[in-house]
């Protein structure tokens, strides 16, 4: 009897290997075309590198059936392996469906499923209006197809009959001795003195093999236990250094700044570009064609070439927009009432110089709780999808952008001058349900997110073009700003600077005439906006400690951006990305003096956001 359940228990295991195998494959085939370059060997090998992950989360799935067997076999009671039996269908499905979801997931986000994500799904009219019918019904069925099949070879594999006959009870004893021993061996993928780790399964120069040999299970529990500790691994010097660090980061000679203005009060029109990858600006050296307007306007204004947004999500987007705070790894600011109180907000500056203050969104902004954070800064006016007129055509996610501009050009018109008027787009939101055909036949997996550029381009246009005609337009200072980057054709890693390269621009008749048509090409962070934009007005900024006057000719020159487990660094166009767990990559410093420098800096920003973050 002994022998049948420790047979069982192995099969439970083999199983389970076989299934993480089976998404493994589904994951790869989905993103093949990321590894053309790969070779056979190189993408096996994704299966033999999760071997320690993967076995390390079939233990803890095996922990059900030990209990549940182990209970039968004492009891003598069959239900025991009943509930054991549907355990499993619900595990099979809630696998499955982990699996199939983080294909649309990666498309967006270049990651697996992690905390974030679930904080999202929170939201579940969210989640519904940004997935396609589509994506939602074969992600059911899909997971509901293979719970099945994988419940057809758990019946054939599985004795799910145990004999529950009074057996030798010594049997009981040795089995529930001898498994937890193994259990615990596999949870902690060995004997080693350091813990398996997520890292244990990165080989490869291809992040998504890399992430296909991560199991999913694993990453995903990683990241919600991560996140409920989110200070404690941000700790890697003293806070007297890391102090000292980050105001020699920060540090000026003196508080200056070279005027690109004609007046101190313009009005301020601000759009924030829903996932602009500076990929697709040709005068940030993407490609041609794709935003040809944004390019027509950049010879009128200043164009920031190597700007970094400082995270992935647009809720971290408008924190590190609208407050100057940078991006935190596994959670964001503005989600959490009792934290984005402490920080500081444009809009207030600004309404406090006598500027009256809107904010407008075509969709719903319940997402990423960025709806009380706006109401909190105490915005004149804001708008959002509830508010336009419901006759006007929409797509999953609400008003198009070409609605968004035509409904600002009407609230233009009688606003209180000086005005500082933000908006937020999302044609260029997944499912990219833009109105238009497509115009662009290129871009692979990407031809979509390409031709939502183009169109939002093309809604830019229109609104600049009829904004001329208004009587405010003389004496308007636009600034575009990307909330975060998207995957472009060009398939950079997630983590990679070039990735999260943004577009930003000032434009207008306000500027003055000798610095239109200038591209400021040093190095610049999403989170300078708010320092650069009030120093011009002659407006207080010290408030915004994580934002630089990018206009201050003593201003160090770097940008920081987090992701989900590290950091990546950029400062004179070489950059560092260092990973929590002690990798570094794309490290383009030329020495290892200047590897160990930046990696300081880096970790002694990040530390620094992480202590405000705990601090609020």
């Amino acid at each position: 009897m002994a022998k049948r359940l420790f047979i069982t228990i192995f099969k439970y295991y083999i199983l389970w290997l076989l299934l993480f195998a089976v998404g493994r494959v589904l994951f790869i085939c989905w993103n093949s075309e990321e590894i053309q370059e790969a070779s056979i060997g190189e993408i096996l090998q994704a299966f033999t590198s999760a071997l320690y992950l993967d076995t390390a989360m079939a233990a803890y799935l095996l922990v059900f059936p030990f209990l549940l067997l182990l209970l039968s076999h004492f009891t003598h009671k069959k239900i025991f392996l009943d509930i054991n039996k549907w355990l499993h269908v619900l595990l099979f499905y809630a696998f499955f469906l982990l699996t199939i979801s983080e294909l649309s997931i990666y498309d967006e986000w270049h990651t697996k499923v992690t905390y974030k994500a679930l904080w999202f799904f929170g939201n579940p009219s969210e989640v519904f209006h940004t997935a396609s019918v589509g994506q939602i019904v074969s992600s059911l069925l899909g997971s509901a197809l293979f719970a099945w099949l994988s419940f057809w070879l758990y019946k054939k594999f599985i004795d799910t009959e145990l004999p529950i006959e009074k057996g030798k009870w010594y049997h009981g004893v040795s089995f529930a001795l001898i498994t937890p021993c193994f259990l615990f061996i596999g949870i902690r993928g060995g004997f080693q003195p350091i813990p398996i780790q997520i890292s244990d399964a990165y080989y490869s120069k291809f992040n998504v093999l890399n992430l296909a040999a991560v199991n999913s299970g694993f990453n995903l529990a990683s990241s919600c236990i991560e996140n409920a500790n989110a200070g404690e691994p941000y700790h890697f010097i003293t806070d007297e250094e890391c102090k000292q660090r980050f105001a020699a980061l920060m540090n000026v000679p003196s508080d200056t700044t070279t005027p690109v203005l004609t007046t101190q009060r313009p009005n301020i029109v601000l759009v924030v570009l829903e996932g602009w990858s500076a990929d697709m600006i040709e005068s940030c050296g993407g490609y041609e064609g794709v935003a040809p307007f944004f390019d027509e306007m950049s010879k009128d204004g200043i164009l920031f070439t190597d700007c970094y947004a400082s995270g992935g999500l647009s809720d971290q987007g408008m924190a590190a927009v609208f407050s100057a705070f940078p991006a935190q790894t596994v959670t964001s600011v503005i989600t959490q009432p009792n934290k984005y109180t402490h920080l500081p907000c444009i809009s207030k500056q600004l309404s406090g110089a006598g500027y009256t203050t809107s904010f407008m969104f075509g969709g719903q902004l319940s997402y990423g709780n960025i709806r009380s954070y706006m109401y909190f800064n105490e915005f004149d006016k804001i708008i959002e999808g509830k508010d336009f007129d419901p006759s006007i055509p929409q797509g999953k996610l609400g008003a198009h952008d070409e609605y968004l501009f035509t409904r600002q050009l009407a609230e233009l018109k009688n606003a209180k001058q000086p005005f500082f008027s933000a908006m937020f787009t999302l044609s260029t939101h997944g499912p990219f349900d833009f109105p238009i055909k497509k115009n662009l036949n290129w871009g692979e997996k990407e031809e979509d997110y390409v031709n939502s550029i183009y169109y939002a381009d093309n809604c830019i246009h229109n609104f600049i073009t009829s904004a001329k005609k208004e009587a405010w337009f003389k004496n308007t200072l636009f600034v575009f700003v990307s909330d975060h980057s998207h995957n472009s054709p060009k398939n950079y890693v997630y983590t990679q600077p070039e990735y999260r390269r943004i577009p930003m621009l000032f434009y207008g008749e306000v500027l003055k005439q000798e610095v239109r048509g200038m591209k400021y090409e040093e190095t610049a962070a999403q989170t300078d906006l708010a320092s650069t934009l009030l120093h011009q007005l002659h407006l207080p900024a010290t408030d915004f400690i994580y934002s630089k006057n990018l206009f201050n000719p003593g201003t160090r020159k770097f940008a920081n951006y987090a992701f989900e487990e590290g950091f990546g660094i950029v400062e004179n166009h070489s950059y560092l990305v260092w990973h929590t767990d002690g990798r570094t990559e794309f490290n383009t410093t030329n020495s290892a003096t200047d590897s160990l420098f930046f990696l300081k800096n880096g970790q002694a920003y990040l530390q620094h956001v992480m202590n405000s973050y705990w601090s609020y």
